[in-house]
């Protein structure tokens, strides 16, 4: 642990000093990583961010974007009752920022259909319908498994909001989705 703190004290004097330099992101990313490694999650995940976003593009922006969505998740492990919600929605803002810069990441469609399920959890109906949208919209369309559960989503927030003929449709799309033997399709028609 002294180890870490010591890396980590001398990777931020480096980037005081050299904030400018064309290697500070690379700096910013072990920054990141040492701070997750000492299990300071909440601190990575900002050293991540940073480096995705507030450099000029480099070899680690999506891969330390994607990083910070790790270390909120890992922040979030073993929270529970009303401390879990705030660190929840840290982590969808950083989904959504993620999915908004890197929208050809592979990754993208996965972290949107998490943001969207998370929103739909925390009673954002509201958001969790734009988002899934947002996976329903992607091209390269995002997998089978990921646009039924952006349809799920629709389909309930529709019905939760007396939007019966939206969500109908919503469900067709989630049954016509569903894998052979699935044993949620009664419970959905």
């Amino acid at each position: 642990q002294a180890d870490y703190v010591e890396a980590a004290k001398w990777y931020r004097q480096w980037l005081a000093e050299f904030a400018g330099d064309p290697d500070a992101a690379e700096y910013n990313f072990l920054l990141g990583e040492v701070l997750y490694e000492s299990g300071q999650y909440a601190a990575s995940a900002v050293e991540y961010e940073k480096t995705a976003y507030d450099y000029p593009a480099h070899p680690h922006s999506a891969d330390s974007g994607y990083a910070a969505l790790l270390a909120h998740a890992a922040e979030q492990k073993g929270v529970t009752g009303d401390a879990l919600a705030p660190l929840q929605r840290a982590g969808v803002e950083s989904e959504l920022r993620f999915a908004a810069a890197f929208p050809a990441d592979s990754r993208t469609p996965a972290v949107l259909t998490n943001a969207a399920d998370t929103l739909f959890k925390l009673h954002d109906n509201d958001r969790a319908a734009g988002v899934a949208g947002q996976v329903l919209a992607l091209q390269p369309p995002a997998t089978p498994a990921q646009r039924r559960v952006a349809w799920t989503l629709v389909a309930h927030t529709a019905f939760e909001g007396s939007r019966f003929a939206q969500a109908e449709k919503a469900y067709g799309e989630v049954l016509a989705l569903a894998p052979a033997h699935d044993p949620a399709p009664g419970e959905l028609t």
